[in-house]
């Protein structure tokens, strides 16, 4: 014998699946950055660098949060893999997005950013010298929101 109450949803039991999906909706939208930058911290340098090639399309669409933190790692990842031209096209992507939007990055993505730069220098000391306030990169014109 069956319930009325088993057969239909109850009201707070709809609100937490909706809940839930949106929630998951939500979460899921920089889960791309997370993954790549997962890979880079196990030094998984080539699986991080398909990832950030993989999903580069959704910057478009992406937060200035997520938009610097791909930029970051993705030049980190370039740098580690010894390719300074695209290291220093990310990170100065990154260095674009934080210069417009200062709370982009978290202050350890900050000191990372400050590090790869850095160490880019010394990598690429032969690299041409660009004029002051320059940027190897920046960021679109829409940072999004």
């Amino acid at each position: 014998m069956c319930s009325v109450a088993v057969r239909q949803p109850s009201r707070l039991s709809v609100f937490t699946l909706v809940s839930a999906v949106l929630l998951l909706t939500s979460a899921c939208g920089g889960h791309y950055v997370s993954r790549g930058s997962a890979l880079y911290d196990d030094a998984h340098y080539v699986e991080a660098a398909e990832v950030f090639e993989q999903t580069e399309g959704r910057l478009a669409s992406s937060s200035n949060d997520e938009r610097a933190r791909f930029g970051l790692y993705r030049g980190a990842t370039f740098l580690k893999l010894g390719d300074t031209g695209h290291a220093a096209r990310w990170l100065g992507y990154a260095r674009s997005i934080v210069k417009k939007d200062p709370d982009a990055l978290s202050g350890a993505d900050l000191a990372m950013l400050s590090a790869s730069l850095e160490a880019l220098s010394r990598a690429a000391p032969d690299a041409p010298e660009r004029k002051a306030g320059s940027e190897v990169a920046t960021a679109p014109a829409d940072s999004g929101p």
